[in-house]
C-alpha cells in the first residue's frame, strides 16, 4: 500500500534567501533547532538507540540557559525550536515557562513526547504556544503499547490526545496534532485498533513509521501482514479528518553519495540536555560532532567556532558515518547547488 509521505525536502524551499545564500557560498544560520531540554525519561521504550545513554545521564538544561539561548537563537535568525529528546521534554519542571518565553520570542515552537505528562493544568498552554505536536505511541492498544513502550500508559496517552484537541477546538488554535507509531511486529496488529480509536476525535495525522535500524531489507514492512494492516487503518480514517501518513528517509539511504555536503546542517542542528550542540540531530551520542557547549559559550561563539569551520569542509552524508536522516533535504539541495550539467539549468520549462 502507498502511503502520503512527509516531504521535508521542500521545506527549505520557504526560505530562498537561505538557499541563495548558500548557493553563494555563505553560511546561513539554520531556521530549526531542536532542544533536548532533558534526558529524563518516565518511559522505556524499546526502540530508543538513546536509552543507554540516558539511563545514566539524566542532565537537564538548566531554566535560566534555556531562556537565554531562546533569545541568543532568535537574535541569530532561527525561525523555530522543537523540544524534543533526549528524554521527555514535558517533565523539564519548568516546561512550561520555557514554551511560553519562545512563543513569545516570536519562534514557531513544536513538541515531540510521549503524551504522558498532559494535563488539564497545562493543555491550553499547548495549545496556543505550540505550531505542532507529534506524541509518540508505540502501540494501538494497552499491551502493545506496554510491551514497545515500557510502561502502562495507553489510555492515558489517549484521553490527553482528546484533551488537547478539545483545548484546540475551544481555543480555535491552529495547533497541528499527530501521534507516530513505530511499527513492529510487537504491535502491529494494533494498527486498526488505534486508528478507530483517532477517528472520532479527529486529530491531523497518525504517522506509521519503520524502524530504521531492522536488518531485513524491509521484509516485515512490505508483509501482508503490515500492508493489510495499513489498509484497514486507512479505511477506518478514510470518513474522518486524520490523515494516515508515513516516514520516508529510509527509503533513501541508497543515495547517500549524491550530495557534495551535509546542507541540511545550515538548515537544523541540535542542542542536547547537556549543553553540547550538535552538527545535526543524527549526532546525539557522537562526541566528535559536537560544536561546543551553551554552558561554556554563547550559540554564535559556538556557530562560527573553527570546529563547526572543519566540519563542514569535509561532512557530507557518504563519510560522516551517521544515519542521515536529512538525506532528502541533502538531495533536493544538491539539485540546486550542483545541478549537472546536462540539466541546462538556465532553460526552464
Amino acid at each position: 500500500m502507498r502511503l502520503d509521505n512527509f516531504d521535508f525536502s521542500k521545506k527549505v524551499f520557504y526560505h530562498p534567501e537561505r538557499v541563495a545564500k548558500l548557493k553563494f557560498g555563505g553560511r546561513p544560520f539554520p531556521v530549526t533547532v531542536e532542544i533536548d531540554l532533558t534526558n529524563r525519561c518516565n518511559h522505556r521504550c524499546s526502540f530508543c538507540f538513546y536509552a543507554e545513554h540516558i539511563s545514566t545521564d539524566t542532565s537537564t538544561i538548566e531554566t535560566a540557559t534555556a531562556l537565554q539561548v531562546l533569545s541568543d537563537l532568535k537574535d541569530c535568525g532561527a525561525k523555530g525550536v522543537s523540544f524534543t529528546g533526549g528524554g521527555e521534554p514535558m517533565i523539564h519542571k519548568d516546561f512550561t515557562v520555557i514554551l511560553e518565553h519562545a512563543s513569545k520570542l516570536g519562534l514557531d515552537c513544536g513538541l515531540i513526547t510521549n503524551g504522558s505528562a498532559i494535563t488539564p493544568k497545562n493543555v491550553e498552554i499547548l495549545a496556543k504556544n505550540l505550531t505542532w505536536i507529534r506524541v509518540s505511541a508505540a502501540g494501538g492498544d494497552l499491551h502493545s503499547y506496554e510491551r514497545v513502550q515500557g510502561i502502562n500508559h495507553f489510555d492515558k496517552v489517549m484521553k490527553n490526545v482528546g484533551l488537547l484537541h478539545y483545548a484546540k477546538q475551544a481555543l480555535n488554535s491552529k495547533i497541528n496534532i499527530g501521534i507516530r507509531m513505530l511499527v513492529t511486529p510487537e504491535n502491529i496488529q494494533s494498527v486498526h485498533n488505534l486508528a478507530h480509536i483517532l477517528a472520532p476525535i479527529g486529530i491531523n495525522y497518525l504517522q506509521v513509521a519503520p524502524d530504521q535500524f531492522t536488518k531485513d531489507d524491509g521484509a516485515f514492512w512490505n508483509s501482508d501482514e503490515t500492508q493489510n494492516a495499513f489498509k484497514e487503518a486507512a479505511n477506518t480514517l478514510a470518513t474522518s479528518d486524520t490523515k494516515l501518513l508515513t516516514s520516508g528517509y529510509v527509503w533513501y539511504q541508497d543515495q547517500l553519495d549524491k550530495p557534495q555536503g551535509c546542507y541540511a546542517h545550515f538548515f537544523q542542528i541540535a542542542i542536547l540536555a547537556e549543553g553540547h550542540v550538535a552538527f545535526c540531530k543524527n549526532a546525539r551520542g557522537a562526541d566528535k560532532f559536537y560544536l561546543g557547549n551553551i554552558n561554556e559559550k554563547p550559540i554564535k561563539e559556538i556557530w562560527d567556532d573553527v570546529k563547526n569551520l572543519d566540519l563542514e569542509s569535509w561532512v557530507k552524508p557518504s563519510n560522516c558515518g551517521l544515519y542521515c536522516k536529512h538525506i532528502q533535504m541533502n538531495l533536493a539541495l544538491e539539485n540546486v547547488l550542483n545541478p549537472e550539467h546536462d540539466m541546462s539549468p538556465n532553460f526552464v520549462g
